[in-house]
């Protein structure tokens, strides 16, 4: 599957459904995953994510520096980008993430 596939505006359940469909190791290179991500972002234009952007969203999300992407490292980038879309900030971000690792340590 390749993700200009699919409709970049997928709401984040189906598309965790989507990505669970597909074999496990499954890997997305960087630039079809920052062009998904640059349709979802600003699905009324032209305009690209830029490196720094997508390395601040990699870093925000604890993704190592790599040029491939699991489908789990789609699906929270995929957050990131939605969260920015709807205008939220970095620093609400940062605290939704961190409340939800409270969460998940406290279980």
């Amino acid at each position: 599957m390749r993700l200009s596939e699919l409709d970049p505006l997928i709401p984040l359940m189906d598309l965790k459904e989507e990505l669970l469909k597909l074999p496990k190791g499954y890997l997305f290179y960087e630039d079809e995953l920052v062009d998904f991500l640059s349709r979802r972002r600003w699905p009324e234009s032209n305009r690209r994510i830029d490196r720094t952007t997508f390395w601040r969203w990699r870093n925000d999300n604890g993704i190592e520096h790599q040029k491939v992407f699991s489908r789990l490292d789609i699906f929270k980038l995929c957050q990131i980008c939605d969260h920015y879309r709807i205008d939220g900030t970095r620093n609400e971000y940062l605290k939704n993430l961190k409340r939800r690792e409270e969460l998940v340590v406290n279980r």
